[in-house]
């Protein structure tokens, strides 16, 4: 029997008369690296805010309220739950560029990785163990010289990478990334993905990328989860997902699909997809 890392069951989600999440049900196993794939609006923010517990099942007019339950539990404290799931994202990203928080070095970044904390005021003590976690998740990403370098001298796609290596630093259960390639210049976003591609192999860890980007989807993601308007639409594999007639639906608009050199999908509106070219 699986192990579940995330159960969703009949979650609604009402804030101010609209439903952010309609109903939904959703089951991610353990080691099932998997994508939310959806367009704006379609409450992939609002499933991620549960998830971090920002956001909490309302309950409907029959008195009834869903549950959620994250890594086999559903009695997190929230500082506790952060603390075994890293998040990467364009918001935490803007986090860390401005104010107190943008003066942290990249290695003091990297290591409040361990309490969740965003200021150096509530920082983990650095013990050499923590140094060498630090030091460790810095060398993973490729960004080992960045470390002394404060976070608003830093790059997009620098800052990026240290964001992830934060994610890694105390080796969690659960990976999440939120549009994770947003901000990013093609080269930053090139080099971003093949780290992704290389992450998928992580023993232990189960990834989770939310995005409207297909491009984003580097191969190691085998499972699809589409929403619509707060609905799971779909859910299964990604070879079944990513179709030109269920993405054409999902998204509105007429859609083709091939893909890149690194077996990352790619949409074509209209038409069909270029053909390859010869080698």
């Amino acid at each position: 029997m699986e192990t579940m890392l995330l159960e969703l069951d009949r979650v609604s989600v009402v804030r101010e008369s609209t439903h952010l999440l309609r109903g939904m049900s959703l089951a991610i196993p353990r080691g099932r690296h998997s994508v939310i794939l959806g367009p704006n609006g379609a409450g992939k923010t609002s499933l991620l805010r549960v998830l971090e517990r920002e956001l909490y099942p309302s309950i409907a007019a029959d008195g009834q309220q869903g549950s959620v339950r994250i890594l086999g539990r559903s009695d997190w404290d929230v500082a506790e739950l952060r603390r075994r799931m890293g998040i990467v994202s364009a918001m935490l990203d803007r986090d860390f560029t401005h104010g107190r928080s943008g003066r942290m070095t990249a290695a003091e970044a990297v290591a409040s990785g361990f309490t969740a904390a965003k200021l150096n005021a509530f920082r983990v003590h650095l013990t050499s163990a923590v140094r060498e976690a630090v030091s460790a998740a810095l060398a993973r990403v490729s960004a080992t010289h960045l470390a002394g370098r404060t976070l608003a001298t830093l790059s997009t796609g620098e800052r990026r990478r240290v964001l992830i290596a934060r994610g890694l630093v105390h080796a969690p259960e659960l990976l999440v990334l939120d549009e994770p390639t947003t901000g990013l210049d093609l080269a930053a976003r090139h080099q971003f993905l093949k780290l992704l591609t290389r992450l998928v192999d992580t023993p232990g860890l189960t990834m989770l990328l939310v995005t409207h980007h297909l491009e984003e989807i580097v191969p190691g993601f085998e499972h699809v989860v589409l929403l619509d308007r707060g609905q799971v639409a779909f859910d299964g594999p990604a070879a079944e997902a990513l179709t030109a007639e269920r993405l054409s639906a999902l998204f509105g608009i007429e859609l083709s699909l091939s893909h890149d050199a690194q077996g990352r999908p790619v949409a074509h509106l209209g038409g069909d997809a270029p053909h390859p070219r010869a080698p």
